[in-house]
C-alpha cells in the first residue's frame, strides 16, 4: 500500500532516506525552517511539496507518515508533535533522550492508535531474522560481546561533542552496539555495571557497559567516540558462535562451529538499509504491528540508566 510521507531534518541521513524510499511510497512533503532549504531538497529528492515550517506540515492532512531526522535533542518535541497532529512517526535512533521521553511518546501513540517506530537499521536488515532462525539449532545463548569505535577527535566544535544537542558516544553509537546485543538476547537485559571518561566538552568519550538478564544471557559493550575501533558484533550459543562485521548495516555474518569450522552467512543489501526501515515502517501502519518497539524501549533504558550511573545528563533534561 502507498503511503503519504513527510520528512524533517533535511541533513545527511534526511538526504540518504529520501534517496532510498521505496517506489512504492510517496515522498509527499518535506519541511525546513529555511524555506529555501526546503524547496531545493524537495526539487532534488521529487517531493510534491516544500513547507516553510514543521507545522505546516504536521498540519497537512494527506501525509500518513513522518520520518524525523532532526538532532537527538529535537527529537521528543517533534515526535510529539508529529503524534498530536495524527501521523505515524518513523524517527531517527535514538529515538530520544532518555526513558522518559520515550514512555511518554509511546503512551501518546497508543492512545491515538498511531505507530512509533525508530529508524534503527538492526531491527529492520534482512540478515538478523535469518540468524535469529539459525540459533533455534544452537543451544542456549551465553554471551555477546560488540565494540563501536568512532573517531571524531579533533572536531570538537561538531554535533558530536555538543551536549546540547545531545552529543556524545550512547546516543550516536551506543545505541547501535546496544540495539545489536538486544536483537538476539531472549529477555530484557538489565545493567550490571558501567565506567565512562568525558571529552574535552563533557559528553561521553568512551565507555564499557556489562549487561545480563533473567536467563544469564551476558553482554559487553565497548564504545569510543576518539579511537576507531570495528564495528564487531559476537553472539556466543552452545553450539557455535556469529560473528558480525559492520553490523549497523550488514548483509554478512560467519558462523563458527565448536570444532572451528567456519560458513558465511549472506542476506539482504546493505545497500538498502534505509528502504528497510520505510518497508517496515509501511507495514506496521498497515496492519498495526510493532514488532521492534518493545527492543526500542529496552535499549533506552540500559542507556538512560547508565548515564544515571555517570552522573552525565543532557541540559534540557
Amino acid at each position: 500500500m502507498t503511503h503519504n510521507w513527510g520528512i524533517i531534518g533535511l541533513g545527511g541521513i534526511g538526504s540518504q532516506f529520501a534517496a532510498s524510499l521505496p517506489e512504492d511510497q510517496t515522498l509527499y512533503g518535506v519541511a525546513a525552517h529555511d524555506f529555501a532549504r526546503a524547496q531545493a531538497f524537495a526539487a532534488k529528492y521529487h517531493a510534491q511539496h516544500a513547507f516553510a515550517d514543521y507545522a505546516a506540515l504536521f498540519a497537512d492532512p494527506a501525509i500518513d507518515i513522518v520520518y524525523v531526522a532532526t538532532t537527538h535533542n529535537f527529537h521528543y518535541e517533534n515526535i510529539k508533535a508529529a503524534l498530536m497532529a495524527g501521523k505515524n512517526v518513523l524517527a531517527e535512533k535514538a529515538i530520544t533522550e532518555n526513558l522518559a521521553q520515550l514512555d511518554e511518546l509511546i503512551a501518546l501513540a497508543k492512545a491515538r492508535h498511531l505507530i512509533l517506530m525508530e529508524a534503527q537499521t538492526i531491527y529492520h536488515m534482512p540478515l538478523y531474522p535469518r540468524l535469529a532462525e539459525g540459533a533455534k539449532d544452537l543451544g542456549k545463548l551465553k554471551t555477546i560481546n560488540v565494540m563501536f569505535g568512532s573517531f571524531a577527535q579533533g572536531k570538537t566544535n561538531g554535533r558530536l561533542y555538543d551536549p546540547a544537542l545531545g552529543g556524545g558516544a550512547m546516543l550516536d553509537i551506543g545505541v547501535y552496539a546496544l540495539s545489536f546485543a538486544r536483537r538476539f538476547l531472549t529477555a530484557t537485559p538489565h545493567l550490571v555495571a558501567t565506567q565512562w571518561t568525558p571529552t574535552s566538552t563533557g559528553v561521553d568519550g568512551q565507555s564499557t557497559l556489562l549487561l545480563n538478564n533473567a536467563n544469564n544471557e551476558m553482554v559487553t559493550v565497548a564504545l569510543n567516540l576518539e579511537a576507531r575501533m570495528p564495528k564487531q558484533g559476537i553472539v556466543a550459543y552452545d553450539g557455535g558462535y556469529y560473528s558480525v562485521m559492520e553490523y549497523p548495516r550488514s548483509q554478512e555474518a560467519t558462523f563458527t562451529s565448536p570444532d572451528q569450522l567456519s560458513e558465511v552467512i549472506l542476506e539482504g543489501d546493505a545497500g538498502q538499509a534505509l528502504a528497510y526501515e520505510a518497508h517496515d515502517m509501511a507495514t506496521a501502519v498497515e496492519t498495526g504491528e510493532n514488532p521492534t518497539l518493545a527492543w526500542t524501549r529496552d535499549v533506552m533504558a540500559i542507556m538512560t540508566d547508565a548515564r544515571k550511573a555517570w552522573g552525565f545528563a543532557y541540559p534540557n533534561e
